[in-house]
């Protein structure tokens, strides 16, 4: 799968499932994603089998290579136990249904860790609301959804998409506003049921942060106000516009790879440092291009003083220290 068709790429989704209920890993959703978007929704229903490859899951989502084929295998394995829930109305029982299925029929992959490519059949019973799609279903573009990088993110911003060609909800400015939903319908929708009881830890731990990737890293810019019943605040409505423009959002700082349990000024210490200096001058080239006048914090100067310390590069260690240095000069001057 080519990088450069990323822009062309897209998720589609009956809502049944766009709305169903399941507990996902940021690594599950991925995968989950890099499945969806190979099927072409439009078509008749085909055999539903898809093969993942490692070079295509670190392309897509820009992760670390490193354990990228272990990642696939184990995603595959616990997602592929893990039921989607949909409520559904029985017409002949005149009541409204629990239904669980599953995402895929099978999975297959090298039993001797060979090769790492995963390939997996979408079950039966899903297999309706994903392929022929004419009604009722919801289109994502891969290219912004595969920049957020936590499960909550990724469905608020589906849910959000799905307003967007629902006339009630357009107002005559172009702002989009969405139905009021509900956090213990959110909760139950990603596996979050029972944790976070409290609106404030809800809002804290999940919703700002969902709501500050897709601010960064979308095609919407989203805000949102509390409903509330009584005094608790009970559900969430969200307002947002399509930015059609060209002004991009102010980048985030990215996680740093992980350091490895090694022996310090060993080559594995330096090859770690070096990954890390290469995501921050990354970094930094991202944010000044979005505004000169933008600073890396005094905290990441330090980090990446510490690295050029580890592989021994002196001249950068040097301009480091006056970096840090005129920081702090300035800073006390403010003060």
């Amino acid at each position: 799968m080519d990088k450069q068709s990323v822009k062309k790429l897209y998720v589609t989704q009956d809502n049944k499932l766009l709305e169903g209920a399941y507990s996902a890993t940021l690594d599950e959703m991925r995968l989950l994603y890099l499945a969806l978007v190979q099927i072409d929704s439009k078509r008749p229903q085909p055999d539903g089998i898809y093969t993942l490859f490692p070079a295509d899951f670190e392309k897509m989502f820009g992760v670390n290579p490193s354990h990228t084929h272990q990642q696939l295998k184990k995603a595959a394995d616990s997602l592929g136990s893990k039921p989607i829930v949909t409520f559904e109305w029985n017409e002949k029982k005149q009541r409204l249904d629990k239904v669980k299925r599953f995402w895929f029929s099978s999975i297959r992959y090298d039993a001797s860790d060979n090769s790492a490519d995963v390939t997996i059949r979408f079950s039966p019973d899903v297999v309706p609301y994903l392929y022929d799609l004419k009604r009722e279903f919801t289109q994502v573009d891969f290219q912004h959804v595969s920049k957020l990088d936590t499960p909550f993110a990724f469905r608020l911003y589906s849910w959000l998409v799905k307003f967007r060609k629902l006339t009630k909800n357009a107002r005559n400015n172009g702002i989009i506003e969405t139905d009021a939903l509900e956090i213990d319908w959110m909760k139950e929708r990603t596996g979050l049921v029972g944790k976070y009881e409290e609106y404030r830890f809800f809002k804290r731990d999940v919703l700002v942060p969902a709501v500050e990737r897709i601010n960064a890293n979308t095609d919407i810019s989203v805000t949102w106000e509390p409903v509330k019943m009584g005094r608790s605040v009970k559900a969430i409505k969200f307002f947002y516009i399509t930015e059609t423009g060209t002004t991009s959002a102010k980048p985030l700082r990215p996680r740093l790879p992980r350091r490895p349990h090694v022996i310090e000024g060993s080559d594995k210490e330096g090859a770690w440092a070096r990954k890390c200096i290469g995501v921050m001058q990354d970094f930094r080239a991202r944010l000044e291009e979005y505004d000169p006048k933008e600073k890396l914090p005094l905290a990441d100067l330090k980090k990446w003083l510490h690295w050029y310390e580890i592989i021994g590069d002196e001249v950068s260690v040097k301009r480091m220290r006056s970096e840090i240095s005129g920081r702090l000069k300035r800073k006390t001057a403010v003060v």
